[in-house]
């Protein structure tokens, strides 16, 4: 497939993005793979920056030993973050900007150096990062049923959709940043805990392996970037009304609220 394709396919998951509604998976019609998904998701991406939007980060997906499982995958996915994406701590957003939105409570690096080149190590991760803050992502899959395949979730941009970022800056030692306790409530009611050891094992790991998967393509992490490393909690849907609340020890509250 030529980039004429990616065009064609790209049209299909704007169509669905901005009218709000759902679309068969797109590998039904014309399959591709792993790697030309990224390429479709680049295509994207590609189109919404030069319509003025601007890349900011990273979110990855897959993060968790269940998932990958499930999916039948030896390492995470990645999807880009722009500009347009994050919402302020304690916004109210319409439900009906999205088709049928989920949340997952993660955690998020803000990298003060760049990192690139293979063989990364969480060391060198933590070392890179400024800060780290509590995360809330909103995903919202454009296939019908939020059911998709691998390549088609990638070409998805891994449903992207928005996040939002506690306003509280820490700067945790290893050890820490892995550890630090989180409750997630959903109007006041507690639907789970976790910490960020369930990102991987380590938080960190994530950021590193999404840096050893951007060297192959001779990419890489810039200071300034945003990276939203993963679920700490499965994705739950969310309805108009909804109060979504994580509380974390030492990075404070994120909110959001549907209408």
């Amino acid at each position: 497939m030529g980039i004429e394709k990616w065009s064609e396919l790209v049209n299909i998951l704007e169509e669905a993005e901005r009218e709000k509604k759902a679309i068969p998976r797109l590998s039904l019609s014309h399959p591709f793979n792993e790697e030309e998904a990224y390429e479709i998701q680049e295509t994207w991406i590609a189109r919404k920056i030069k319509a003025g939007e601007r890349l900011i980060g990273y979110k990855m997906g897959l993060t968790s030993p269940a998932k990958m499982k499930q999916m039948n995958v030896s390492e995470p996915i990645y999807g880009k973050l722009l500009a347009g994406m994050l919402v302020e701590n304690g916004e109210s957003l319409p439900h009906d900007l999205f088709i049928h939105p989920r949340v997952e409570v993660e955690v998020a690096f803000l990298l003060g150096k760049d990192l690139k080149g293979e063989g990364l190590t969480e060391e060198e991760v933590i070392a890179a990062t400024d800060h780290l803050m509590a995360a809330i992502e909103i995903i919202d899959s454009r296939y019908e049923n939020f059911q998709f395949t691998l390549a088609d979730v990638i070409a998805d941009n891994a449903s992207s959709a928005r996040f939002v970022l506690g306003n509280r800056l820490l700067t945790p030692g290893k050890e820490e940043m892995a550890t630090l306790g989180m409750t997630l409530r959903i109007n006041g009611e507690i639907k789970a805990l976790g910490t960020p050891a369930n990102i991987l094992g380590h938080p960190a790991r994530s950021v590193a392996i999404l840096a050893n998967m951007l060297s192959r393509k001779g990419e890489g992490l810039k200071a300034g970037d945003f990276i939203l490393a993963g679920g700490i909690t499965e994705a739950l849907a969310v309805q108009p009304g909804d109060l979504v609340q994580a509380h974390f020890a030492r990075l404070g509250d994120v909110l959001i609220r549907f209408v």
